[in-house]
């Protein structure tokens, strides 16, 4: 009898020192610290392209000035405004030598075009004799230059596309921003000689004059 009672008591130290008892609960992960990521943009998911929108806009402003033979207000306005910073970037402009080229701007106009060539009739007073004439447009646009009746030369001005610091450009309504089309040319001509400029495209469009001392 006593050898049993032994046995089952070494039995029970036995279990209690292996960890025979029940497993303690499990513990619940700690919860995550980590922001979602929002969802990022498939491949595909790309900006529409509103390229023909806008070219649709823009034609519809010039055909419907070209038929009207007048521009509209927001046209105007930005033609008025690049041909500031035109007068401002050419009157600053220096020789190869570093000295002040002295152009200064001797005429100016905003005019909208149509079917037909149009020429406007301006006068050069100051001195010095070499012109600059240049013309801008959101549609293609050419000039012709005349002085007593005859061309007055064929040589397109070396400030066509460096009158202003980045292309000329202007911003219209629905159209966005539009870089404009140019033309220009250089001429020789008399103090006080009139001269005739005759342009052809679609819409608004802007002629500048500047005379080189």
């Amino acid at each position: 009898m006593r050898t049993v009672v032994a046995s089952a008591l070494s039995l029970s130290l036995l279990a209690v020192a292996c960890g025979g008892g029940s497993p303690p609960p499990a513990q619940s992960p700690p919860p995550s610290t980590t922001q979602a990521k929002p969802d990022e943009k498939k491949p595909d998911e790309k900006k529409p392209d509103d390229s023909a929108q806008k070219a649709a806009a823009l034609e519809a402003i010039t055909e419907g000035e070209a038929k009207q033979n007048a521009c509209t207000a927001e046209h105007q306005a930005a033609l008025e405004k690049l041909r500031a910073d035109i007068e401002a970037a050419m009157q600053a402009k220096n020789g190869d030598d570093g000295k002040p080229l002295g152009l200064q701007p001797v005429f100016n106009r905003v005019v909208a075009l149509g079917a037909g060539a149009r020429a406007i009739e301006v006068s050069v007073k100051g001195r010095g004799t070499e012109v600059h004439v240049l013309a801008y447009a959101a549609k293609d646009i050419s000039i012709d230059v005349l002085a007593g009746g005859a061309a007055a030369t064929t040589m397109r001005s070396p400030f066509q596309r460096a009158s202003t610091k980045d292309p000329a450009a202007i911003e219209l309504p629905k159209a966005g921003k539009v870089e404009l089309q140019s033309d220009s040319r250089q001429i020789q001509m008399k103090p006080g000689q009139p001269l005739q400029v005759k342009m052809s495209g679609q819409g608004c469009a802007l002629v500048v004059g500047f005379l080189k001392p």
